[in-house]
């Protein structure tokens, strides 16, 4: 089966983040404010996306009309609670995408193979996680979803209509590795550790 992401990794994460007045004022002594829009609520973004809490990933015109159907952001979400039942999808809101990918995998008794370059991530996160000493990766996001699809004709056609981003990132294997795929120097995933949230918030903060 493909392995397949939908969402961006960290970005709930990094946009908690943002929005403490301490850690945004450190941000904007490097960057400008304009950079950060992403993770307004309320507003466009340069990047076409609207960052509001129940739609964070649908892309609009630059005016605040969605470029997506709503029709299909319900099936979209219909079609993950669907599979989560199932046991072939998961969230990212413990440990981030790669604890999801790993509990995934190891749910159905499988190994694989991830290219971590694949998964979609916005710079904004990037430049958030680096300013603090996180990994992107592992850190809460929980609207980034890890599927096991053996048609990816469904999926890609319903996060394309409710504009939610979806990159294939890599296949399911028999055997219990998780190899990744896109470094000179082959390396297995580990076993998740504790949400590079709780280095910057206390447990239950998020």
């Amino acid at each position: 089966m493909d392995i397949a992401v939908t969402g961006f990794a960290g970005f709930e994460g990094s946009r908690r983040i943002y929005s403490e007045a301490a850690y945004r004022e450190k941000l904007l002594s490097r960057y400008p404010e304009s950079f950060f829009t992403v993770f307004s609520h309320d507003a466009d973004s340069a990047y076409g996306l609207r960052a509001d809490t129940r739609d964070i990933f649908v892309r609009t015109d630059g005016r605040g009309n969605a470029l997506c159907d709503p029709d299909m952001r319900r099936e979209y979400d219909r079609l993950y609670r669907s599979m989560n039942e199932t046991g072939l999808a998961v969230d990212s809101a413990e440990g981030g995408v790669l604890a999801a990918l790993w509990r995934l995998l190891k749910a159905n008794g499988l190994g694989g193979t991830y290219s971590l370059t694949a998964i979609p991530v916005l710079q904004q996160t990037i430049e958030v996680c680096e300013m603090f000493g996180l990994n992107p990766y592992r850190l809460h996001s929980p609207e980034c979803r890890v599927w096991l699809i053996k048609d990816m004709a469904e999926l890609k056609s319903t996060a394309a209509g409710a504009g939610v981003p979806l990159s294939v990132t890599g296949f399911t294997t028999k055997g219990s590795a998780i190899r990744r795929t896109d470094t000179y120097v082959e390396s297995s995933l580990r076993r998740p550790e504790a949400d590079e949230i709780l280095k910057i918030f206390p447990a239950g903060a998020v």
